[in-house]
């Protein structure tokens, strides 16, 4: 009889318990649920069409379009491509109408690169831009990291809304914290910051974004990490300074040499080989074998660009 009377004590006080702290428990109940379906939600979200159905090769170019910033161009990925194809079959066709087919496809496939070679050489230059302000950018996300009691994400937002010498990592920053208020999951601070590593191209960039990944993720320290990077990038700022070397006579020669000759050219035929302008423009133009040379020159012309807006500038790195 003991024992179950002592049941009835342990139970009526445990009902009692219960039924006193019913309001806490149902909303601790309720809190519970809400979050495991909210983590539910992110995690369908984060594993759908963004980073399972896009290939290797989509995912590529959607990184290529944000790091070129270019978004206001083509929204998605699948316009680059479109472009791409409209501006290829476009060329092709109106040169096969004029000459060969192998110069026809030769122009197509030149004509469909051309949208990714544009973005390409506008990346380049976004990254050697803002590889030149890295010093800078770090400093700013260090003085507010330590300002803001080691609070990364509100580091970020400071540095984005107060830093006003460097403009292109400004925009760089700027996009990362939109980006950072509404990441949740770790996958998704991964794969914003897989942006930010892309569009910097550096050594000091994948540092930086370890170090912001660490903070934000798992809440580490890393200001120790962060000045020894920063003294990395002073240092290699003074190495490039000192060794820099801009070519502009190549510089000018590419810009204006070129179509300045070609235009001479039209010069001397009309002044002393007796042509006309029209007579110039029908040789050039109206011939099979002059319009196959003018295209020629044209597509080397646009290459020799590109080449030299690739090479022409140094990235700033450790």
């Amino acid at each position: 009889m003991k024992p179950v009377l002592t049941i009835f004590i342990y139970v009526s006080y445990i009902c009692g318990l219960l039924l006193w702290q019913h309001g806490l428990l149902t909303a601790l109940g309720s809190t519970v649920r809400n979050r495991l379906l909210i983590r539910r939600s992110l995690k369908r979200l984060t594993d759908s069409e963004e980073l399972k159905v896009r290939t290797p090769m989509g995912r590529r170019l959607k990184l290529l379009i944000e790091g070129a910033e270019a978004g206001h161009v083509f929204a998605s990925v699948e316009q680059l491509q479109a472009a791409s194809l409209i501006c290829g079959l476009g060329a092709a066709f109106v040169v096969a109408l004029l000459e060969e087919p192998s110069m026809a496809l030769l122009c197509g496939f030149f004509a469909g690169a051309m949208p990714y070679c544009i973005l390409m050489a506008r990346l380049h230059t976004r990254r050697v831009s803002r590889s030149r302000e890295g010093d800078i950018l770090v400093q700013e996300i260090l003085n507010n990291y330590k300002i803001y009691d080691y609070n990364m994400k509100e580091a970020i937002e400071i540095t984005a809304a107060t830093m006003e010498d460097a403009p292109g990592a400004r925009r760089l920053v700027l996009q990362l914290a939109k980006g950072l208020q509404r990441s949740v999951t770790r996958r998704e601070v991964e794969q914003l910051l897989s942006v930010f590593r892309y569009s910097l191209d550096t050594a000091w960039g994948n540092a930086l974004a370890a170090n912001i990944l660490f903070a934000c993720v798992y809440g580490i320290r890393v200001d120790a990490a962060m000045e020894d990077l920063l003294a990395g990038i002073v240092k290699s700022r003074q190495v490039i300074e000192h060794s820099k070397r801009e070519n502009n006579e190549v510089r000018m020669m590419l810009r204006y040499l070129a179509p300045v000759s070609f235009l001479l050219s039209a010069a001397a035929a009309c002044r002393y080989f007796d042509f006309t302008i029209g007579k110039f423009i029908r040789y050039q133009l109206g011939t099979a074998m002059g319009l196959k040379w003018f295209l020629i020159m044209v597509m080397l012309y646009v290459v020799s660009v590109l080449i030299n807006a690739f090479f022409s500038r140094e990235k700033m790195d450790i």
